[in-house]
């Protein structure tokens, strides 16, 4: 499923007044597409949402983010063919922020176990409480290397958890599939099975 305009008003609609994304997923989706389309599309997309560069660690307004990823989707779309694929290379760009941050470089070597994706992923309902400050998420184990993550009251597209979920994976060097299914608007979960 694609992110139409349609689509982000009905994602903003769920919002509530105080819902909030750190500035690091605001950093990551900007870079990337100033990495891809140039710092003049960068700026384009910032502007309208706010002054100054996010600050990684500051929380700013969950619909200034939605509409971020709508936008910075549609621009990215001929780079990734698809807007699905663009929303799953935004994914990608906010989990590479993270880790590429000390603070992401730390939790790695804490929660990754020697590699274990298993071990990281338990600690996603964690990471993502203080990613953003709505939503709730459950971790549950379903063999030695297969999990599932269901999201209840999420904001985002299935295809940005995706790439989120799928880029641990890499960070991890591991080989594997994410494969997300919307359940109804806000919930989903994600089967993440990897060798």
């Amino acid at each position: 499923m694609a992110f139409p305009l349609d689509d982000l008003d009905r994602r903003i609609a769920l919002t509530r007044p105080g819902d909030t994304v750190r500035g690091l997923s605001f950093a990551a989706v900007l870079r990337l597409t100033h990495q891809r389309l140039g710092r003049d599309t960068a700026e384009r997309l910032r502007a309208p949402l706010m002054q100054r560069s996010p600050v990684d660690f500051f929380s700013y307004p969950a619909v200034d983010f939605l509409r971020l990823l709508a936008f910075a989707s549609e621009a990215l779309q001929p780079e990734f063919g698809t807007r699905d694929a663009a929303l799953r290379g935004c994914g990608e760009a906010i989990v590479g922020h993270f880790f590429d941050s000390t603070v992401g470089q730390t939790l790695l070597r804490l929660t990754s176990g020697g590699g274990d994706p298993k071990r990281l992923y338990s600690n996603a309902p964690t990471s993502y409480a203080t990613a953003v400050s709505y939503g709730q998420r459950e971790y549950q184990p379903l063999g030695d290397k297969r999990v599932r993550l269901a999201f209840k009251g999420d904001l985002l597209p299935v295809q940005v958890h995706e790439g989120i979920l799928g880029g641990a994976l890499t960070a991890l060097h591991r080989e594997g599939q994410v494969r997300g299914t919307e359940r109804a608007l806000g919930d989903s979960e994600f089967l993440i099975e990897w060798t």
